[in-house]
């Protein structure tokens, strides 16, 4: 994985915009709420996500936020890729905590590393970036605005993340630790996932054990976008020099789903999501929990 050192390096010159424009919203803990693409090519990642799903950007020194109908969605840095290890340019997400300093304590004790220390940054609240014990990437962030709201992710925003573990039960727990989740196993005979990380009653996100043939696979997290048709994001993924990692098929919510790579090698899900197709009616608050199988 990449040293606290690089990333560091990444982070903004200019003040980053608040997580919620406006009034401050209520703090979720437990919710992901922010994603970032650590990468050595940043102009190939905005062009390819600029043209799959309409995101625009805004430059903040050595930093690049991605925006969405307007809206901040995901920042980009730039690191090279390091000569040895397996560290590859990757997406990771960050948890709302309500304390930064207690949760990277609880990260040490529960066999995590600290990537990046604790660091309040003007306007957008404090982070930090760990390891968990499998070397997955994620943040923790106290938003100073509070966190975006439980309403079903717009197309082109982030829908669902999930964790791919060599060890989905001992990874819950790490997480369950860390962040005060519930952890629910899933016995769905169907199951995508093995357990469900909730809090304040929603599905926050789930993890899988990685089949023993995916030997390619490091434990990581996978976030998904919504987005509006998965066989033609697919098809273009592939055009603008991406790879499809897993295409869609029947048995992975039925057809909906795809995982993807970006040309600079960071994978992504992407996910077909419409109430309409399920019989729930247009609910723009529709919460997404039925993702955990």
């Amino acid at each position: 994985v990449h040293t606290a050192g690089d990333l560091r390096a990444g982070q903004p010159v200019a003040p980053l915009p608040p997580l919620v424009p406006g009034a401050a919203s209520p703090r979720l803990p437990g919710k992901f709420i922010w994603a970032d693409l650590v990468t050595d090519n940043v102009p190939a990642a905005r062009d390819f996500y600029a043209r799959l799903l309409g995101w625009k950007f805004q430059d903040l020194g050595s930093y690049t936020i991605a925006l969405n109908d307007g809206e901040p969605v995901a920042g980009l840095f730039q690191r090279p890729r390091p000569n040895t290890g397996s560290a590859t340019p990757r997406w990771f997400g960050y948890i709302s905590v309500a304390d930064v300093q207690a949760t990277r304590a609880e990260v040490v004790r529960a066999g995590g590393r600290v990537l990046a220390e604790p660091q309040s940054m003007a306007r957008r609240g404090e982070q930090a970036v760990f390891a968990d014990p499998e070397g997955a990437l994620f943040g923790v962030l106290n938003s100073s605005a509070g966190d975006p709201p439980d309403f079903l992710a717009a197309e082109g925003d982030w829908i669902w993340i999930q964790l791919m573990s060599r060890d989905a039960s001992k990874a819950s727990d790490f997480y369950r630790r860390i962040a005060g989740y519930d952890v629910v196993a899933n016995t769905a005979s169907n199951r995508l996932s093995d357990y469900v990380l909730t809090s304040q009653g929603f599905a926050r996100a789930t993890v899988r054990t990685l089949p023993t043939t995916a030997k390619e696979w490091n434990p990581t997290w996978l976030p998904f976008v919504r987005v509006k048709d998965i066989p033609a994001t697919v098809q273009q993924a592939a055009e603008l020099g991406g790879k499809v990692t897993i295409a869609p098929r029947p048995d992975l919510f039925s057809g909906r789903l795809a995982v993807l790579t970006d040309p600079t090698g960071a994978a992504f899900g992407v996910l077909q999501w419409s109430p309409e197709e399920l019989g729930k009616g247009d609910r723009s608050e529709e919460h997404t929990s039925e993702l955990q199988s």
